[in-house]
């Protein structure tokens, strides 16, 4: 099917029919169009200039090729035309000058001064995959650049993991977050996820305006707070809560710096009662949100008051000046969801067996249809979670009922470095609710009660923090060596 070889630059060919032009006749033509659809020529330099700087082309990636039909030892260039013709450009200086190639004036002579300044740095060589059809290189061609396949092509890299990758100023400034666990639950899974939105977080916190106000530089490779650690930490963790729950975006106030004072404002109100006490702050003092803000559904029968204020904190928008009447803040209700469990939520479920009841949950049994069926799965996998979390942690292991209160006891108890912010608020959720949901199984299995969906979902709510976290414990315990390098659990 293929063969890979290292050819000269002069025995290739561009391809007179590329997919990213009109089919042509011949060579000059082929080049004319390519560099008509790159920016009259500005993108293959730029790709002609990064060539030269580094002497080479990418190591990696090599040009597919095929024989020519018409002329021995020469082959046609399915995929990288653009380096073909890049390299064309650079190694043959007469071509600069013709005008059937259509560059403009302006962009022959950066040609040329690119070739002055860099003297004979381009290769005169290039690796190549040389198949035997045109047809057997399609498909590979076809997962270069038709985007992801569901997974088969090329995954692009989201904002979030290219700050990560060049460990911009602005990926510091998260990490800095995260280190001084300011960050509620969302904001960890959407970073776990790489699905934080970066740049709406930037929109905000790459402002001047806001950057003197609240006391921190942000700059393309450097972050630093100022004198008043607190007050920054709490505003770009304000910001980052707001970015996870939607209430940050790219819209309507926030499309320019100069509306956005209102928005700066509320910020301020909100860390204000923090910064007025310059003691750590509590957990519960920081935002403990879940996904499913909906109020309007009832609380659980039997319910402790401790678990319903486990289940309002897991419900609303809770920073210190809750009460104030200058930054009033409004939980956004969103829609129920057909199934129980959020597609985002308990990614780090390791074992096999709790791993497919999660899936059920997520895609297979839909609340309304099968509240029973979901209060006896969730019954289960709480039981199971509870009882590899103990393992994990070596902790002894006793009978159902008694391990989820253990485990929950332990979760208060310990600390670790990647817990978020309102930790204590969803373990004494999670921890007030396990009798609830014994009570929730007990009624499942009762010929005379009956379960509503808003009792299975009101339920798992006050749930769903904790259990998050135990599976995030459960994950990090698997990784011993990480963590003996870093913080263990204490």
């Amino acid at each position: 099917m293929y063969r890979k070889e290292t050819l000269s630059i002069t025995q290739l060919d561009l391809d007179v029919s590329n997919p990213r032009t009109n089919p042509e006749d011949n060579q000059t033509e082929a080049m004319q169009s390519l560099l008509s659809v790159e920016h009259d020529g500005e993108k293959v330099l730029a790709l002609a200039f990064d060539i030269c700087e580094i002497g080479m082309l990418d190591p990696g990636d090599r040009l597919y090729v095929i024989a020519s039909k018409y002329e021995s030892n020469r082959y046609i260039v399915l995929d990288g035309n653009r380096r073909l013709t890049a390299l064309r450009l650079l190694s043959q200086p007469g071509l600069l000058d013709r005008d059937d190639i259509g560059l403009n004036t302006a962009m022959r002579q950066r040609f040329k001064r690119l070739q002055t300044e860099f003297p004979n740095k381009w290769p005169s060589e290039a690796d190549v995959v040389i198949f035997d059809d045109r047809e057997t290189a399609k498909r590979f061609i076809r997962l270069r650049h038709a985007g992801e396949n569901d997974g088969a092509g090329r995954s692009a890299w989201s904002a979030l993991q290219v700050a990560r990758f060049d460990h911009t100023g602005l990926w510091q400034c998260v990490e800095q977050l995260r280190q001084a666990q300011v960050l509620n639950l969302d904001v960890i899974n959407e970073l776990d996820r790489s699905a934080f939105k970066i740049t709406n977080f930037e929109r905000v916190v790459g402002k001047v305006q806001f950057q003197q106000r609240f006391g921190f530089t942000l700059g393309p490779k450097k972050f630093e707070i100022g004198a008043d650690r607190q007050r920054a930490l709490q505003a770009l963790s304000k910001v980052a809560s707001d970015v996870v729950s939607g209430h940050v975006h790219t819209r309507d106030e926030f499309a320019k710096a100069e509306s956005m004072s209102n928005y700066f404002n509320e910020v301020e109100a909100a860390i204000s009662p923090v910064t007025a006490q310059p003691s750590t702050p509590t957990e519960a003092s920081l935002e403990p949100a879940k996904h499913d803000t909906d109020q309007s559904a009832p609380k659980p029968t039997g319910s402790s008051s401790a678990a319903q204020a486990g289940s309002r904190a897991s419900q609303q928008y809770t920073m210190p000046n809750e009460a104030s009447e200058t930054a009033p803040v409004i939980a956004r209700k969103k829609r129920t969801l057909k199934y129980l469990i959020d597609k985002r939520d308990l990614q780090t479920v390791t074992n096999a067996k709790c791993r497919e009841i999660v899936i059920e949950l997520k895609e297979g049994v839909e609340v309304q249809r099968a509240p029973y069926a979901c209060a006896l799965l969730l019954r289960s996998l709480q039981e199971m979670t509870a009882e590899l979390y103990l393992t994990a942690m070596q902790q002894k292991v006793g009978n159902k009922t008694t391990n989820i209160d253990q485990a929950a006891n332990h979760l208060l108890g310990s600390s670790h470095p990647t817990d978020p912010a309102n930790k204590t608020v969803l373990a004494t959720s999670f921890k007030s609710s396990g009798q609830i949901y014994e009570q929730l199984c007990q009624t499942a299995h009762n010929t005379n009660s009956a379960i509503s969906q808003d009792h299975v979902r009101t339920t798992w709510r006050n749930l769903s923090g904790g259990m998050d976290l135990l599976w995030k414990r459960i994950y990090a315990a698997s990784q011993p060596i990480v963590l003996q390098q870093s913080n263990p659990l204490k």
